[in-house]
């Protein structure tokens, strides 16, 4: 999927700019269980640049990203229950490769695992989205979820700055995942179709599913 969505391309070790470390590339394991019944429902293996290599200055520079306040989620959620409002949960699939990469050098190697017709010693990969691991990745995707937000018509809140409005629209993100709330669930359908024309979203449900 990295490959086919043009995460990164393959290029030669001798290529990369004079200075610049080639990164290991390393993969986080993850089960996913329902809360429930704790029956596992996905697997998932994501690749990470080894950010723990990465040098201010040349990798990355502020690595800030805010996340909405447990205080908000919990008042938007007592005010949506006490007055019957609309919700909806979604997902921001493989959030962070939506984003551009902030800095033209970041280079890994070729993930172990991945079939490659090539010389692991001769060649590597320039990577051309924001993907997990780095340091200022959560900062890249949050600017870039923003800008998208704002474009579509959303204003972020003076109090969070993960709680953003439009009209009586409430959407409340919490890194990759949103809430959306409102008194009329026919806006809240209308705010999802324009938030899966900019961003690649999954949804799930109302919060009571």
């Amino acid at each position: 999927d990295h490959t086919t969505k043009r995460h990164w391309k393959v290029v030669r070790r001798d290529k990369v700019p004079k200075g610049v470390k080639i990164l290991p590339a390393v993969w986080a394991m993850k089960r996913k269980r329902r809360i429930a019944t704790r029956e596992v429902y996905k697997w998932k293996a994501r690749l990470n640049v080894g950010g723990h290599k990465q040098e201010y200055g040349v990798h990355y520079w502020e690595t800030y990203s805010p996340v909405v306040r447990w205080t908000t989620i919990r008042l938007c959620l007592i005010l949506a229950l006490l007055s019957g409002w609309s919700t909806r949960q979604l997902d921001f699939v493989q959030a962070y490769p939506q984003a551009k990469v902030s800095t033209d050098n970041v280079f890994i190697d070729i993930p172990q695992g991945v079939e490659f017709q090539g010389d692991r010693k001769i060649h590597c990969l320039h990577v051309l989205q924001n993907i997990y691991g780095g340091k200022d990745a959560g900062r890249t995707w949050s600017i870039h979820m923003d800008k998208g937000l704002r474009e579509l018509g959303f204003k972020r809140s003076a109090v969070d700055e993960c709680l953003y409005y439009r009209g009586r629209t409430l959407f409340l993100v919490y890194v990759d995942d949103g809430i959306l709330i409102d008194p009329d669930p026919a806006n809240i359908e209308q705010a999802m179709k324009d938030l899966a024309s900019r961003f690649d979203i999954e949804d799930e449900g109302d919060i009571d599913d």
